[in-house]
């Protein structure tokens, strides 16, 4: 029994070593259940040794999930679509549809534009007259601050929204959705969609307070470029959390209006 425990903890080493050295996947080390063995296993460890490598094996897994963290980080900054993915959403894609990506996306060669010795020349004297670039930080000056949050606290501060007022649109919307949703949820975007821009931001903000307050739910749709969004019958405690930023300006606004009557 004790050699087949330290095998277990000498495997699990391996194994957080071969990730770290990369030669392997780290998503193929089942971290989950190698937690749940040590767990059942520390009480029963007597040895010094075999708790040096309890330790040393916990540490490995450690690593292990920050990898998996950082390949996580690196594709969503890539915004990293799986090959498989594409295929699919091409396929039930309308041929009008992939009409008009080919229309954005194609660039006739007779459209193209090519260097030539006076274009040379004026980009060699613009390189030769431009003012270092410590001289253009100081004409700019400081620059201002980028784009922050606005809280719900930072608003009540203001004045500009009470949290009576809050409660009240926050239930007013839930109450929408459980009616609009029904079993089988509904789209994100036909959901907080609105005659005006000013009104589609209103509504997505007070979603996202419905989802983070756990009385709503978001499933991400990647072949329908969508999210579903599902009411809950009442407030869900979370013992996960996931951030799924949206984006969402006039442009875009438009198109998803423009889809819908088309739809």
């Amino acid at each position: 029994m004790r050699r087949e425990r330290r095998e277990l903890l000498l495997r699990v080493i391996d194994l957080c070593e071969s990730v770290r050295r990369n030669e392997l996947d780290p998503f193929e080390v089942r971290v989950g259940e190698f937690l749940q063995r040590l767990r059942e296993l520390l009480p029963k460890l007597r040895d010094l040794q075999d708790l040096y490598l309890d330790l040393q094996a916990l540490v490995g897994l450690t690593e292990v999930i920050l990898r998996q963290g950082e390949w996580i980080r690196h594709r969503s900054s890539l915004l990293y679509l799986d090959p498989l993915l594409i295929s699919l959403k091409v396929q039930v894609m309308s041929p009008r549809e992939l009409a008009e990506i080919l229309v954005e996306a194609w660039h006739p060669t007779v459209e193209l534009e090519a260097l030539s010795l006076p274009a040379l020349s004026e980009a060699k004297e613009y390189w030769t007259n431009l003012p270092p670039l410590e001289e253009r930080r100081r004409e700019l000056g400081e620059g201002g601050e980028g784009v922050g949050e606005l809280p719900l606290e930072e608003l009540q501060r203001m004045g500009i929204l009470r949290r009576e007022e809050f409660e009240r649109l926050l239930t007013e919307l839930w109450e929408e959705l459980k009616r609009s949703a029904g079993e089988k949820g509904i789209s994100y975007w036909r959901f907080i969609s609105a005659p005006t821009f000013e009104e589609t931001v209103r509504r997505a903000w007070l979603v996202s307070f419905l989802v983070s307050y756990g009385y709503a739910g978001m499933e991400l749709k990647p072949l329908e470029d969508d999210l579903l969004l599902f009411p809950y019958s009442s407030p869900q405690r979370r013992e996960e959390s996931m951030s799924v930023p949206v984006s969402l300006s006039e442009e875009k606004w438009r198109e998803k209006r423009g889809r819908g009557r088309r739809g």
